[in-house]
């Protein structure tokens, strides 16, 4: 075999492998795509049993085309962190069959959020698009934290 066979040799084996640049910056995409993933806040549960179960809870009635539903998720989500050891926050989402039933039995309208005491217990209603301190004033005095 001569020097210019084993080159042609060696450059066809080199363009069909992966190169190691390329394994190392999939490597580095995968570790920020996994740190972002877990910096994103969780999402809202959906879990309306949780309603009575012991624990207060805020059950937010969501649908996607209100934007007072949409504004009162943001504010929910930016201040949730700070309570969800005290309140449950949930969603009752219209597009859903049970959250749909949970709005026709509640008799419930979207962009309003519904608080509930430990034993499930309508405390009150908050209508409408709120800033981040009514909610959290709200909160508050409902459940006197």
């Amino acid at each position: 075999m001569s020097i210019h066979t084993t080159r042609t040799v060696i450059n066809q084996r080199q363009s069909g492998a992966i190169s190691k640049s390329f394994i190392i910056g999939l490597f580095i995409i995968s570790g920020f795509a996994i740190l972002a993933w877990t910096l994103l806040p969780t999402a809202f549960s959906t879990d309306l049993d949780r309603v009575g179960q012991g624990k207060p809870a805020i059950v937010l009635i969501y649908d996607m085309e209100n934007g007072s539903s949409l504004d009162l998720m943001k504010g929910y989500n930016a201040i949730r962190q700070d309570y969800e050891h005290w309140v449950d926050f949930l969603v009752a989402d219209v597009a859903s069959p049970k959250g749909d039933a949970f709005i026709r039995a509640h008799k419930a309208t979207p962009g309003s959020a519904i608080y509930y005491s430990g034993d499930g217990e309508k405390i009150m209603v908050l209508y409408g698009s709120q800033d981040e301190k009514v909610l959290v004033d709200s909160i508050k005095n409902t459940f006197g934290l």
